[in-house]
């Protein structure tokens, strides 16, 4: 048995319960969960109001909370993106500083055998000189650390074991942007938890038989929402009728990050979303975080029909799962590329049939004309095409569901990234 170290994000909080908020998050904690069953394990995680310093979840799970300034970083990573700094605040050494001190701290009192560490490499030389005979691994959750300056990421990735990342494609994109990292690059995937996530009864009937659409994840321009909004004002026009759930937190991509991937043209073309010059990055960022794009996804669909359209905000995972249990199919509109995509591991694990973008790791999960539907990234019109198609044909959606749900169960089960997980552990530890 070995003796295991998680370092969370220094923005996301961890509870000691089975419902986590922010993807991140929630696959750190399935992680540790499962890897707890066979080593010791302890998440080290930012610490905040009414939490206590300390927790246990089981026998072998323990999690120790730091001071993490949260608002303050949070704020300065605002300011420096929106006056547009050449090198992103959230990839500096200042960056959550005070947390990774803390870490390394209560690293060097816990003295594990290996450290896996959430993105931040720059925790890297402070973890190294707190435990200097532990192996350090980091686990990526996008493709950002191959976009930032590369020498700082290169000395900081030196000595480390390896690389863990969700999904070939990222794998794929370190490799070719990080050549001094091959053979330390491993893809370990996400997953969904096949148990909790399962086919269930129908909450309720959709009015006048309408295809009940769902959206689940982050409200943000690069996701595409905007586009599926137009996809159902298609749908509207083609006298279809539908309800359409929105369930997630709205907001924006700090600028810092947009800025990181606008290489993509997909990404490049949401400048609008985002403001012209320093007033409009201000309004995007400050006055209308919230609202802005919202009213701009409402404005897409015809007057009248926005009572077909409901926000869920974010929710539990309790009442996430009767969401999708009352939904017809998943959609995924993704203009960004998508690292793997959670919430499609999800929604086959329900038995819905998914319709997602070409974009990233998402073919990697939606087999096409298997589980679900492919469509090119921003194409509305493949959009409506697709979901017109599911609406009239419901034997084609059970079938899609049904396959939907014997993938996730055999590929995306957190059994099997975890099993993956620990073999690595193994070798490293050799």
């Amino acid at each position: 048995m070995s003796k295991i170290a998680f370092v969370s994000q220094p923005r996301d909080p961890v509870t000691a319960t089975e419902s986590q908020h922010g993807s991140v998050t929630t696959v750190l904690w399935e992680l540790a969960t499962r890897i707890s069953r066979r080593h010791e394990t302890m998440v080290f995680a930012p610490r905040t109001a009414g939490q206590a310093v300390e927790e246990s979840y089981g026998s072998r799970l323990g999690i120790c909370r730091v001071p993490a300034w949260r608002s303050l970083h949070k704020a300065l990573d605002l300011g420096t993106g929106i006056l547009g700094w050449r090198s992103p605040y959230f990839s500096s050494g200042a960056y959550f500083r005070e947390y990774g001190l803390a870490v390394a701290k209560a690293l060097e009192r816990y003295q594990p055998d290996i450290v896996h560490l959430q993105n931040h490499s720059h925790f890297l030389p402070l973890i190294r000189s707190a435990v200097p005979r532990a192996q350090l691994i980091m686990q990526v959750h996008d493709e950002l650390h191959s976009l930032l300056p590369a020498e700082p990421v290169r000395a900081r990735l030196r000595d480390i074991a390896a690389v863990v990342t969700p999904s070939e494609f990222v794998t794929r994109r370190l490799e070719a942007r990080m050549s001094y990292m091959t053979g330390r690059i491993h893809t370990v995937g996400n997953g969904v938890d096949s148990a909790a996530f399962r086919p269930g009864r129908r909450d309720g009937e959709a009015e006048h038989g309408a295809l009940r659409i769902l959206y689940v994840g982050r409200v943000s321009p690069e996701k595409g929402v905007h586009k599926l909004a137009e996809a159902c004002r298609l749908l509207l026009c083609s006298n279809e009728r539908f309800e359409l759930e929105i369930a997630g937190p709205v907001g924006l991509l700090p600028l810092s990050q947009v800025r990181l991937l606008a290489n993509d043209p997909h990404v490049a073309a949401l400048g609008r979303f985002y403001g012209n010059g320093l007033w409009g990055a201000l309004e995007s960022q400050l006055l209308r975080a919230r609202s802005g794009y919202r009213r701009s996804i409402e404005a897409l669909l015809p007057g009248g029909s926005q009572v077909r359209v409901r926000f869920l905000g974010q929710l539990s995972r309790d009442a996430l799962v009767g969401v999708y249990h009352r939904a017809d199919v998943l959609v995924v509109p993704s203009l960004c590329e998508e690292p793997f995509g959670l919430p499609i591991a999800e929604g086959m694990a329900c038995g819905l049939p998914c319709v997602g973008s070409k974009a990233g790791g998402i073919p990697e999960l939606i087999e096409h004309e298997a589980t679900g539907l492919l469509v090119e990234r921003g194409d509305a019109a493949g959009l409506a095409n697709a979901l017109q198609r599911l609406a009239r044909d419901p034997a084609l959606r059970d079938r899609f569901g049904r396959r939907g749900r014997e993938r996730a169960e055999r590929l995306f089960d957190w059994s099997v990234p975890a099993a993956r997980l620990e073999t690595l552990y193994e070798r490293v530890l050799g």
